[in-house]
């Protein structure tokens, strides 16, 4: 990603995000062996990270009223992100685990007429995503959808104020068995100094299947 982690300070900033615990900046995050076996053999575009991984950064945002918390690691090479979802109480819901399978940065109007846009591929009923394979669209109604837009304020040190990057995103997915299903998530991120389409895979995961220390 864009930052550099640094010195963390026990203080926080006005707005930092309210995390699951005990989720911080620093913690270390490990999937459950039996979670990773769980989607074994279902032909996921990019396998389930494993082994401890450190986080470089947590953020929080709001989407369609819930309280959204993310915790970004690195796995592998590659950046991957823990997504939690809770109640305006504060009950986690449920945890989705993403990792970017490709960065996309349209040079052109028309390249980005491809992606946002009435009849855009961020919208679309259906997706022939960059992996080959098809997703139906999660969200809305209808053969389009405008993409839903949040603010996700990432910070990498509680101490500091956060780095704000405007989304405009799409979910969409597919099935793998009948009681498991992949996620897709195009994103249009809008970060210090660049814009670019992010395309997460990922899938979706009980608190349970998350160990954290």
């Amino acid at each position: 990603m864009f930052w550099n982690s640094g010195k963390k300070d026990p203080q926080t900033y006005p707005g930092y995000p309210q995390l699951p615990p005990p989720l911080r900046v620093g913690a270390i995050v490990s999937l459950e062996q039996g979670e990773i076996l769980r989607y074994d053999g279902l032909g996921l575009t990019l396998p389930l990270p494993q082994g401890d991984m450190v986080v470089e950064a947590v953020s929080g945002m709001e989407l369609f009223g819930l309280r959204v918390s993310r915790a970004y690691v690195k796995t592998g090479g590659r950046q991957a992100l823990f997504q939690f979802q809770q109640d305006k109480a504060g009950t986690l819901l449920d945890v989705n685990c993403f990792q970017v399978f490709e960065e996309i940065f349209p040079g052109s109007e028309a390249d980005w007429g491809l992606w946002l846009g009435e009849g855009g591929l961020i919208g679309g009923a259906d997706l022939n995503a960059p992996n080959g394979r098809s997703y139906s669209r999660d969200w809305g109604q209808g053969a389009y959808a405008a993409p839903v837009e949040a603010v996700e304020r990432i910070f990498t040190d509680p101490a500091q104020a956060p780095i704000e990057v405007p989304h405009k995103m799409m979910l969409y997915s597919r099935e793998l068995s009948p009681d498991a299903q992949e996620y897709m998530l195009l994103s249009v991120d809008e970060e210090p100094g660049q814009v670019l389409v992010r395309c997460l895979s990922g899938v979706v995961m009980s608190p349970q299947a998350l160990k954290i220390f």
